[in-house]
């Protein structure tokens, strides 16, 4: 398969696309946008046709078309993907929303690699002035996020899992994925209050938890 057939094929697996906020999709964003000081921050996944957004801030398209996307450029790399003008960049310059509105100058993109090894999308923030780049502080924030986000998708794939598993009904199972709903509950709520530290810890709990409740399936 090639990589956009492994994409569209994860992105169907992992059931994403066209599905509604949450809160604890709009909380990266708004970290992401808080820790890079960026007016704009996406949640962006990719399948053959568009950009699609569960989580934005900043925009109020929910898609633009994949000729117009900076981020399906991005997923082609490993690393967090920067451009620091598009307005000089002629990969990006006589795009749409480069020459008209929003105006994007500078863009940051870290993909969103899933278990398979498949990247689907990116954890990305954009601003209407050009920018140097990231420091090293802002880097490390958008990677942490994106490996956050990635967290989230693949906790709630594995949930979904166990619940149409017939040998999901010991009690060690049962009990462990009630466990990881709530967390996911408690994860959201800390994230809107801006609980960092809390946050912080629970994701901790949360990836043990899911490493207990897969050993039991």
């Amino acid at each position: 398969m090639t990589d956009a057939e492994d994409r569209l094929a994860t992105l169907a697996d992992y059931g994403l696309l066209d599905t509604p906020m949450e809160p604890q999709f709009d909380s990266i964003v708004e970290a992401a946008a808080c820790e890079v000081d960026a007016p704009i921050a996406m949640i962006s996944l990719i399948d053959a046709r568009r950009q699609w957004f569960k989580a934005r801030l900043g925009i109020d398209s929910t898609e633009t078309p994949i000729e117009e996307s900076f981020c399906a450029k991005a997923i082609e790399q490993d690393d967090v993907f920067v451009v620091p003008d598009a307005s000089v960049d002629e990969r990006f310059r006589n795009y749409p929303n480069v020459t008209g509105g929003p105006g994007i100058r500078f863009y940051a993109g870290a993909p969103l690699r899933m278990r398979n090894g498949t990247q689907i999308g990116t954890l990305c923030v954009i601003d209407v002035a050009p920018r140097a780049g990231l420091d090293d502080e802002e880097r490390i924030a958008l990677e942490d996020l994106a490996r956050r986000t990635v967290a989230a998708f693949e906790l709630r794939r594995d949930m979904r899992d166990a619940r149409g598993d017939d040998a999901a009904g010991s009690d060690a199972s049962s009990w462990l994925e009630q466990a990881s709903s709530h967390l996911l509950k408690a994860w959201a709520a800390l994230d809107q209050i801006g609980a960092t530290a809390e946050v912080a810890h629970l994701e901790r709990v949360i990836v043990d938890v899911d490493a207990l409740r897969l050993s039991h399936g």
